[in-house]
């Protein structure tokens, strides 16, 4: 999943590249001819990255290697460059970001902190092609799926004839979703509003287009002044929502959106900011930086409406100090603005925000219920308990029967960390010849470019399999999974949020909990009120898993990846040993085993000032830097 570029990347030429390396052309800095090398290289790939971070800064718009191309093929260098054209839908180029335009950091192994640095492209590319909207009514053309839709037609709204010329003809829906004809109407009259609603049932559309209407109808007279706010647990989400924006606004020539979240250059952030902007979407920590250090509070002040989506998200990854200074920051606006807040569940902390940004008569609409079951109580769940060592070849058989059993498989893997995602990404990869099957990978390790494209593929593909840490846990739509998979011990509400990912609006899926056998205890209390079934381990159907263990001290990068997830299983099962009643000694003593059992020859050290901060200074058995 390597990514492509006409124009340059770390190891390309092309005219006006950034980056240095072989190729035809000249480099920016020096360097010219076939085989000319720039003086200005560009910053180099970290490990586990799959793409360089090379960026174009072309003076003229990039062709490609199709002579006869046409000027509407044609990139535009200012939206290439700033992520905003003011020509907007005018622009006789097409609107394209390249990916890796910006150097990548690397982030802390915890997939919860989705602000941490890390870089990722401002936009995903804007096609001509009707989209592929998270908040899916495409389920109309699914069978199975008529309790989901309404009667109720998106013609029949009391919107702009833009709003509804994008349903029909770019996302080429007629009827509304439950969630939307539920909650739109009321949304449109005015009313600040809190909603139940959950994941998968169109509440992205839900929110926007009564706010598109209100931007519509009441523009600021102030260019420079953001009139939406739509705030986001993660960046993946962000970019999802910004992009069905663009979708919705695709015939409003005076409402534009932007994405702003974490990791990304904060420069980048100004240049798509310096150009009129209606629709901001952003994560709370970048959002946060913009309003304490940039100017970005004052252009708020007039803000028109407030969008707090996935709000138990926001508050599960511990955003709220964020969220409440965010509200303080835009506190001129919330007279005259119109708050929406949006959760798939409930709890008091939901109605404590709900109190603090919204006004005393808001509306609460719940479009799930009491009688409803949610996806978490209907959907079959298997619980399988083995031993540690034998963990990895459990997973190869419950895939390898799921794989073989359905023509149309989409399964999501659900790991502890990033590394031991990314080390199990390797191991399955390694025998895909012997599987059957390749592995799409997703977590904080790898550069948001590189998971947008595992994310896409994973997404259209009929047949997929997709390793995952919690990055893809909420928010992100992915149609049709067939099975989630969960390995290892997890807490009872991130159970819940990842076997959300399948079931989705009406369809069917399965889930299914892998657990080693000291960590079965902890998870039956947590669970003791869900259908899980006590199953077996399917029957052993080859012995790739041995082969690709016998490869790990013997292959250089199987090793590395290896030591690496040895350091991140010590460090996250050291937050989690009292649940299954270890001392430090038995955390060390199964940490070691564990490195043994997936192949690992001699034992990984670790630096001594990692394990004072892990409180294993003096423990036995640990090797040190």
């Amino acid at each position: 999943m390597s990514e492509s570029n006409n124009n340059s990347n770390n190891n390309g030429g092309g005219r006006g590249g950034r980056g240095g390396g072989s190729g035809r052309g000249r480099g920016r800095g020096g360097g010219r001819g076939r085989g000319g090398r720039s003086n200005n290289r560009g910053p180099q790939k970290h490990e586990g990255d799959a793409d360089g971070a090379g960026g174009p800064m072309n003076k003229r718009p990039r062709r490609n290697n199709n002579n006869n191309q046409s000027k509407s093929d044609q990139t535009c260098r200012v939206y290439d460059k700033d992520g905003a054209c003011p020509r907007g839908d005018d622009c006789r180029f097409k609107h394209v970001l390249s990916a890796g335009d910006a150097p990548m950091t690397m982030e802390v192994d915890n997939d919860n902190n989705n602000d941490a640095p890390m870089m990722m492209m401002q936009q995903q590319q804007q096609q001509p092609a009707p989209v592929v909207s998270s908040s899916s009514n495409g389920e109309q053309a699914a069978t199975g799926t008529k309790k989901h839709i309404t009667d109720q037609r998106f013609g029949d709204l009391p919107v702009s004839v833009h709003t509804k010329r994008a349903m029909a003809e770019v996302f080429k829906y007629e009827f509304m979703t439950v969630v939307q004809a539920e909650t739109v109407h009321g949304i449109l009259q005015g009313s600040d509003t809190l909603a139940r609603a959950k994941t998968g049932t169109g509440k992205t559309l839900a929110f926007l287009i009564p706010a598109v209407d209100i931007l519509s109808k009441s523009p600021l007279q102030n260019r420079n002044d953001i009139s939406c706010l739509v705030l986001s647990p993660t960046r993946e989400l962000a970019f999802q929502i910004q992009t069905e924006a663009e979708s919705l606004t695709k015939f409003h020539s005076n409402i534009r959106s932007v994405a702003i979240v974490g990791g990304t250059t904060i420069g980048k952030d100004h240049r798509a900011l310096k150009i009129s902007t209606q629709i901001l979407v952003a994560t709370p920590g970048r959002l946060l930086d913009h309003l304490q250090n940039y100017g970005l509070a004052q252009r708020l002040h007039k803000m028109q409406v407030l969008i707090f989506d996935e709000c138990d998200q926001l508050l599960d990854q511990g955003f709220r100090p964020d969220l409440e200074k965010i509200l303080k920051l835009v506190e001129p606006s919330r007279q005259n603005r119109q708050t929406l807040l949006f959760s798939a569940t409930m709890p008091n902390s939901i109605k404590e925000i709900a109190n603090t940004a919204m006004k005393k008569d808001y509306n609460y609409i719940d479009t799930v219920g009491d009688d409803e079951e949610q996806t978490h109580l209907h959907v079959q769940q298997d619980l399988l308990v083995t031993t540690q060592e034998k963990q990895m070849h459990a997973m190869e058989r419950i895939l390898s029967e799921h794989t073989n059993s359905n023509p149309a498989y989409k399964v999501i893997v659900f790991f502890t960390t990033a590394r031991l995602t990314g080390f199990m990404a390797d191991m399955f990869n390694s025998q895909s010849a012997k599987l059957g099957y390749s592995v799409l990978e997703i977590h904080s390790r790898k550069s948001q470019s590189v998971r947008q494209k595992a994310s896409d593929k994973f997404r259209t593909a009929r047949n997929a399999v997709l390793f995952s840490s919690d990055v893809s846990a909420r928010g992100m739509d992915y149609p049709d999974v067939s099975f989630v998979l969960q390995v290892g011990i997890t807490e009872r509400a991130q159970y819940i949020h990842r076997l959300g990912r399948t079931a989705r609006a009406g369809k069917a899926g399965k889930g299914a909990l892998l657990v080693a056998d000291y960590e079965e205890n902890w998870m039956r209390k947590q669970l003791n009120d869900l259908p899980l079934k006590n199953t077996q381990v399917p029957a052993a159907t080859n012995k790739c898993i041995d082969d690709a263990i016998a490869q790990v001290s013997r292959n250089t990068e199987l090793k590395a990846s290896a030591e690496q997830a040895y350091r991140a299983w010590l460090g996250f099962y050291n937050g989690h040993g009292r649940k299954v009643g270890w001392s430090k000694d038995d955390l060390v003593q199964y940490a070691n085993q564990w490195a043994k059992d997936v192949g690992l020859k001699d034992q990984p050290s670790i630096q001594r000032k990692t394990v004072g901060k892990m409180g294993l200074k003096g423990v036995r058995g640990l090797k040190l830097e």
